[in-house]
C-alpha cells in the first residue's frame, strides 16, 4: 500500500484533490501529497521532487493520503492501492458517488476529496524501496571479484549509479550474509568501503544496494505516486530529497523498505 506513517502523525484532515488550469491530479494511497501556495494548487497533489533538495519547485511535502471519499473506490494494480482523480466542473462534481467526509467540509460537497496523515519533521515514515516499479525490488548484483580483506568486490550492476557515503550494501548469500556496510564509490559494479566486511568476500557472493544510508542522506521517491523510494533514481546531479534513515531492512527480496523522516530543510518554503 505505499508509504506509511510509524509514529508521530499531526493530525489526519481531510483535503480536495487539486485540478489545475485543464490538468486532474491523480493522487494514491501511500502518496507523499504537497498542497497550497508551496505547490501552486488549490488542494493536494503528488509531491514530484525537483531540484537539490528539491529548491528548484520548493514543495513542501504535507501528508500522506490514507483513503478517498469515492463510494467505490478505484484499485491501481500499478500502485496496488486505491487512487482518486480531481475534477473541475458542476457537472463532474454532481455525476460523482461519494462516502465519509469529516471535518471543515459538508457531507454533500461532491467535490473528490482524500483523508490526509498530516506530517512534520518528526513524523516518522516507512516507505517500499523499489526499482523503478512497484514490486519489483532491488537488483541482486553476483560477485565476479572478491576480497580477502573485505573492502571492497566487483560484481553484476547493483542497478543506479551510486553517490559516496549514500548507498548501503547489504550481502545476501555468502560468509558476510545479513551484513550491511556503506561505500564510498561512484560505480554501478566496483564497490569499496572503508569499514571492511568481517569475512572474505568470494566469487559467487550476492548483495543488493540502495541508493540511501543511515542517517541523513540523498532520496528520490517514485515521480509519479511518491508511494516508495526509487531505487534506480540518480540523486548524483539534480533531482532528490534530504531524508534521515533510521532503519533499512533490505534481507527479503521484492520487500525492502526503509523506516526514516523528512529532513526539516524539505518543510521551508522557501530554500537555496
Amino acid at each position: 500500500m505505499g508509504i506509511t506513517v510509524v509514529e508521530n502523525p499531526v493530525r489526519t484532515i481531510w483535503m480536495p484533490v487539486d485540478y489545475n488550469n485543464t490538468t486532474a491530479a491523480t493522487v494514491y494511497e501511500g502518496g507523499i501529497v504537497v498542497s497550497g501556495y508551496s505547490a501552486s494548487c488549490e488542494g493536494v497533489k503528488v509531491w514530484n521532487v525537483a531540484g537539490t533538495a528539491d529548491t528548484t519547485a520548493d514543495q513542501v511535502p504535507f501528508g500522506v493520503v490514507l483513503g478517498t471519499n469515492d463510494a467505490a473506490p478505484t484499485y491501481s494494480s500499478t500502485y496496488k492501492g486505491v487512487y482518486i482523480a480531481g475534477v473541475s466542473s458542476q457537472a463532474a462534481q454532481l455525476a460523482r458517488d461519494f462516502r465519509g467526509v469529516e471535518g471543515m467540509h459538508g457531507k454533500g460537497d461532491p467535490l473528490p476529496m482524500v483523508k490526509v496523515a498530516v506530517i512534520g519533521s518528526n513524523t516518522i515514515l516507512k516507505a517500499p524501496i523499489f526499482t523503478t516499479t512497484y514490486g519489483t525490488g532491488c537488483t541482486v548484483s553476483t560477485v565476479t571479484t572478491g576480497s580477502t580483506t573485505g573492502l571492497g568486490y566487483t560484481g553484476s550492476t547493483i542497478g543506479f549509479t551510486p553517490v559516496a557515503y549514500n548507498a548501503t550494501h547489504y550481502c545476501r548469500s555468502g560468509a558476510n550474509r545479513g551484513i550491511y556496510r556503506v561505500s564510498y564509490d561512484t560505480s554501478a559494479t566496483i564497490h569499496t568501503f572503508y569499514q571492511a566486511f568481517p569475512y572474505d568476500i568470494a566469487i559467487g557472493d550476492t548483495f543488493v544496494a540502495v541508493n540511501v544510508a543511515l542517517g541523513t542522506c540523498y532520496a528520490m521517491f517514485d515521480t509519479t505516486s511518491c508511494t516508495f523510494l526509487n531505487n534506480a533514481a540518480s540523486v548524483t546531479t539534480t533531482n532528490y530529497a534530504w531524508i534521515d534513515v533510521l532503519e533499512l531492512n533490505l534481507e527479503k527480496a521484492n520487500e525492502e523498505y526503509a523506516i526514516f523522516k523528512i529532513n526539516p530543510i524539505q518543510f521551508a518554503g522557501v530554500r537555496a
